[in-house]
């Protein structure tokens, strides 16, 4: 640390143990990432600063005495009040006993005062393992002795900014908590849980929904309009569940899959078609990978835990397309769980 007033000079160098509070603002206010990259941050915090420092005569780099700044002053100030005249401005070293006007200083126990760091910053996901960001804080100390000159009216500051890389240990199926989104819908994920009515029932919309896009298709230019139906006879439904931003079955749904299974061995015929889907937190692209993910998930426990013939599923991820619950236009009853699953039915043409 460096810092000039008048004909004089401080330098030194401190040590910095802070414990911060970060708050996420984007968290607060939009309850997620922004594009789902960017995390801004307020933080505060409480630390102690350990710190040396000395005060020098510009142009000569002298040390100077309490005699050198307040000879011509009647009486020191009070936080000198136990200084001696020829006492070195030094903070950190021994400041008096000394014959020569610059001697080898002897350092003695550091000072230290209490800090309280404020700051911005801005972090950016580069993927799953990777952060990187970029901050800048104000340092507010608690006493005025940093720079060796206690007699000013306001406490020592200093600003830094820097550069940060962050990894972020644990699963790598598993979003890091800063990346998270809030989801108000704990309480309405158990309930319907709990209701397999309601299930079949958020099944069938999404389905009736479909067959009627399907039914209204049309393909045309400026020489021919031709018009092309699928006819669908539904004679088997069910859905799953995720959790956010996750691809695993839970035991939950495997009670639905034994389902699935028993129906399928009854009927060796039927051909099943497996349609995942995610909310609409994200970006498209790596939500279709996602909704393909858990559709893959699904057929690889009816294939491999229940035997049935991997040729008889058809997988179609759809993303975070054809929402069953609109979030963003039914906010704030929109409900992110009913979007994250997994329809599995029987279509027959």
């Amino acid at each position: 640390m460096y810092g000039q007033k008048y004909n004089r000079y401080f330098e030194g160098d401190f040590r910095e143990a802070s414990l911060n509070v970060k708050a996420y603002i984007n968290q607060l206010i939009f309850n997620g990432p922004l594009r789902d990259r960017w995390n801004i941050y307020a933080k505060i915090g409480l630390g102690v600063n350990y710190f040396r420092a000395t005060m020098r005569e510009q142009g000569t780099d002298r040390l100077l005495t309490m005699d050198d700044i307040f000879g011509g002053v009647s009486g020191y100030p009070t936080s000198y009040s136990d200084w001696d005249p020829d006492d070195f401005l030094v903070m950190g070293y021994e400041r008096n006993g000394y014959a020569s006007a610059d001697p080898d200083l002897e350092e003695i126990a550091r000072e230290s005062g209490l800090v309280v760091p404020i700051g911005l910053g801005v972090r950016y996901r580069v993927n799953k393992s990777f952060d990187i960001g970029v901050e800048t804080a104000l340092h507010n100390m608690v006493a005025d002795n940093m720079d060796v000159d206690m007699t000013g009216a306001d406490n020592d500051s200093y600003m830094h900014a820097a550069l940060s890389l962050t990894y972020k240990f644990g699963k790598k199926d598993k979003r890091h908590a800063s990346w998270t989104y809030k989801d108000f819908n704990l309480s309405y994920e158990r309930d319907r849980m709990r209701d397999p009515l309601a299930q079949k029932l958020d099944s069938l919309r999404a389905e009736l929904d479909q067959l009627a896009a399907l039914n209204d298709s049309a393909v045309g230019d400026t020489t021919y309009i031709s018009q092309d139906k699928t006819i669908r006879n539904e004679l088997f439904s069910a859905s799953v569940f995720f959790d956010f931003d996750k691809s695993e079955v839970t035991a939950r749904s495997h009670r639905t899959l034994a389902g699935v299974a028993r129906y399928m061995t009854e009927h060796p015929e039927v051909v099943i078609k497996i349609q995942g889907y995610t909310d609409d937190r994200g970006s498209y692209e790596y939500n279709e990978k996602l909704s393909e993910r858990r559709c893959l998930a699904v057929k690889d426990v009816l294939v491999k835990d229940y035997g049935v013939d991997a040729s008889r599923f058809v997988t179609e991820p759809k993303g975070k397309v054809e929402l069953l619950s609109d979030t963003r236009k039914l906010a704030p009853r929109g409900v992110h769980l009913v979007n994250r699953r997994v329809d599995i039915f029987q279509v027959t043409k």
